[in-house]
């Protein structure tokens, strides 16, 4: 069966650096910690997978 995984990501640019230089790790999406930008990241998200469900439609 085709299938796809769709990836996204959030956070703030200056965040994962600061966690990076710190040898710290971001709080993945499966966990109360979790805390994207809300924008763009929904505006992105929504319109990538709409694109690809989209193109993927086509005849």
């Amino acid at each position: 069966m085709p299938s796809v995984f769709f990836s996204l990501g959030g956070y703030d640019p200056a965040k994962i650096a600061a966690a990076k230089a710190k040898g710290e790790f971001l709080p993945g999406n499966h966990t109360p910690q979790f805390a994207p930008v809300p924008e763009p990241t929904i505006r992105t998200g929504v319109e990538a997978m709409t694109l690809a469900v989209m193109s993927a439609a086509q005849p």
